[in-house]
């Protein structure tokens, strides 16, 4: 009796569920057949770098509409023949770049590791509009998954992982190789960031972030764990034709120990940006960036681990000092036709602080790429790349870097 009274007191409840749930419809979206207008809603949820994923393949939804969550992504295969025996298929590094005469030679590879899984949670709340994304590319050990952005966005507040508030990837042109521009701040990192549009043209974010800083220590100073989260601030401003304006500065604190004195110190970095995306006309954008600062080598793409957050200084005390580094790119995009694209670009990073550097140490380097791209589906795109580098070391020896990308992509 008691086992009949427990099967329909769960047959109540099911009932009560099954009452109350909402289905759940899914359907495959694109932005030629947007018929929902949900490619449209997921695409401008937050700005996307040309890296990032767009609006996903599929998307689920409820009745009302209120919430969408869709699951997408890319498969990417890279082949890469290599000139100079640059070690990293994925990214021509510049910094990599041997002397000549040590160079390992030619060589070639293929590569499935920046093909992209995302998640995205687009919903209408009552108190407001909520976003949350999160993307994983296959970059771990053995291609196992590896995060690069997850966060939410509420009413102007981004917490997660996400790309640095000090950077404006938008304005990164679209390469086939992961690095792009070496001066390029590229850089995703845990934040608490908040945005504040002040009219339909300008907006501004502040943030805290975490980042870990690369430093040289020497003999008589070691790394230690921050303190102080680093601070950067953006303006961004709008143009009429669907172009922008940014410029940004960022305040850092960064902990280290000094091994003479057995005490912690902290040496403040700054930086200063200033970046765009303008269209020259129908057919034509031009993209650059430029940065100038001390102590922020950790956000430069080229020098982002080299040690040039902080450096010892002419003295031996323990004492570690921010070195000053800056970097420029530029780039045109030229579409030929709606599915059929190139850029041409070319970057600049310098190392302007040697102190106690050694003379074969990093000094400055050079890279210019040239690509054709073209989207054969709207959901297939295949290109190929020609990069150029060259590293220049404090003794005036360099060495020169080439290599030719093959992609393909396909998006679902």
């Amino acid at each position: 009796m008691k086992k009949k009274a427990a099967i329909a007191l769960l047959a109540v409840l099911t009932a009560g569920i099954c009452v109350q749930a909402q289905k759940v419809n899914v359907v495959s979206v694109s932005q030629e057949r947007d018929t929902h207008n949900f490619y449209t809603l997921m695409k401008e949820a937050f700005p996307l770098a040309f890296k990032d994923p767009a609006a996903p393949r599929f998307i689920f939804f409820d009745d009302n509409k209120n919430f969408l969550f869709g699951i997408g992504g890319y498969v990417q295969m890279n082949a890469a023949y290599d000139f100079n025996g640059l070690p990293d298929y994925n990214s021509f590094i510049t910094s990599q770049i041997t002397p000549n005469g040590e160079q390992s030679g030619a060589s070639y590879g293929m590569t499935l590791e920046q093909s992209t899984l995302f998640f995205k949670l687009l919903g209408n709340t009552r108190a407001g509009r909520l976003v949350s994304y999160i993307e994983m590319q296959f970059e771990g050990p053995d291609n196992t998954p590896k995060l690069q952005q997850a966060f939410v966005q509420f009413k102007g507040l981004t917490v997660g992982k996400a790309w640095s508030t000090f950077g404006d990837m938008t304005s990164v042109p679209s390469t086939i190789d992961q690095e792009g521009p070496g001066s390029a701040i590229e850089v995703r990192q845990p934040m608490i960031r908040y945005t504040v549009p002040f009219s339909a043209r300008f907006q501004a974010s502040l943030a805290l972030e975490y980042a870990e800083p690369s430093y040289t220590t020497g003999n008589h100073a070691k790394s230690i764990r921050q303190k102080i989260p680093d601070i950067p601030l953006n303006i961004r401003y709008t143009l009429k034709n669907n172009g922008h304006l940014q410029a940004a500065a960022i305040l850092r604190n960064i902990s280290y120990g000094n091994a003479v004195t057995d005490k912690d110190k902290i040496r403040t970095g700054w930086g200063v940006t200033g970046s765009g995306n303008i269209p020259l006309n129908k057919n034509n954008r031009f993209m650059f960036q430029g940065v100038y600062g001390q102590g922020i080598a950790h956000y430069i793409q080229d020098i982002s681990v080299l040690g040039y957050d902080l450096i010892p200084g002419n003295h031996t005390e323990g004492k570690l000092i921010a070195p000053t580094v800056w970097g420029v790119f530029g780039a045109i995009q030229h579409n030929w036709n709606p599915r059929l694209y190139s850029s041409l670009i070319y970057s600049y990073t310098r190392m302007q602080t040697r102190k106690t550097l050694t003379a074969t140490d990093y000094k400055y380097a050079q890279y210019a790429a040239a690509n054709l791209l073209w989207m054969f589906t709207e959901f297939g795109t295949t290109g190929i790349e020609y990069e150029y580098g060259r590293r220049t070391n404090f003794d005036s020896r360099y060495g020169n870097g080439n290599r030719i990308n093959i992609m393909v992509q396909y998006r679902f």
